[in-house]
């Protein structure tokens, strides 16, 4: 690859997956170098979500930070809103990641919402090849809360109960399950909340299958999370969350994450990127400056304990 400025207009570009799907992604920042943050988003979002945060990161650090749009999501036009299975869905992420790593020094990988289930399952798989330096989660949606858990509960219960009275069959890739997710479980800002109504990347509907393996991934994300090989991980919580059950995911992380996660709350709801998008960037570029700290004192050793646990805010 070629050196170019650092800037914090984004790059478009593909990746050609094994079974020849293109996975498009944004880059904001240098195409090779140190470190890099790659973001898995959400279900129903995609890359362009996260242009906030690609923004304030590289424009108050040197890292490099990449948003993968997810198949059948943002621009990737192909299969709209339709995932084939659990383990392509997988070896997208840990490809383009293996990929990636042939650029920079260290890649950490991050996921918002939803990503951060898809990225730690992907982190444990790759825990022991050594392409990963951290696991960075922000609002990771492992627990919902009760109120959205019996909206989306209720809500496939209609569809398929509508369904399965008239005998219909629906095409497999036909997306027509209804995602009952408002702006305003996002964000209370009118100007994000705009952002969300307007989005015409933002998927509205999945297929059925879809449906299926993303219940598939996240009950196996709830198994996974003593897998990750000593990886250093970071948690960032909004605490005005309308979506994630915050202090259920917090016990399950201290509970099952060696060692112990970096864990800290921003004053946000659950697009955190969208509401404190610097404080965010903050967080993220003091967790990695520490481990790049540690690598330097310590050639060839990965992060240990205490490098990684202790408040951030202390740093």
């Amino acid at each position: 690859m070629s050196k170019e400025l650092r800037s914090t207009e984004p790059v478009i570009s593909s990746y050609q997956q094994s079974d020849g799907y293109r996975s498009h992604f944004r880059r904001w920042g240098r195409p090779e170098g140190g470190d890099v943050v790659v973001l898995l988003h959400g279900g129903i979002s995609h890359s362009g979500w996260q242009a906030p945060l690609g923004e304030a990161l590289t424009s108050t650090s040197d890292i490099t930070f990449i948003a993968m749009d997810r198949r059948g999501s943002g621009l990737n036009t192909e299969a709209r809103g339709h995932l084939l299975s659990e383990e392509r869905e997988l070896e997208d992420v840990t490809s383009f990641l293996r990929d990636v790593a042939g650029s920079f020094h260290r890649v950490h990988l991050a996921g918002w919402c939803f990503g951060g289930l898809v990225a730690s399952i992907a982190a444990a798989r790759l825990a022991a090849q050594g392409i990963l330096s951290s696991l960075i989660l922000v609002a990771p949606g492992f627990v919902f809360n009760e109120r959205y858990s019996d909206v989306l509960r209720l809500s496939m219960q209609a569809v398929f109960e509508v369904v399965e009275e008239f005998g219909l069959m629906p095409d497999p890739q036909r997306a027509f399950v209804p995602v009952p997710l408002q702006p305003t479980d996002f964000t209370d800002r009118h100007q994000w909340q705009q952002f969300v109504v307007e989005d015409k990347l933002r998927l509205s509907k999945v297929t059925q299958n879809t449906l299926k393996v993303w219940y598939e991934l996240a009950d196996r994300s709830r198994t996974i999370l003593a897998d990750l090989g000593g990886l250093p991980v970071l948690a960032v919580f909004g605490n005005r969350d309308r979506l994630v059950d915050n202090e259920r995911v917090k016990a399950m992380l201290m509970q099952h994450v060696r060692p112990a996660p970096a864990i800290e709350s921003l004053e946000a709801h659950h697009a955190i990127q969208f509401e404190e998008p610097l404080a965010l960037a903050n967080l993220v570029t003091r967790f990695v400056s520490r481990l790049e700290q540690h690598h330097t004192a310590a050639p060839g050793n990965r992060p240990s304990a205490a490098t990684s646990t202790a408040p951030l805010s202390e740093a």
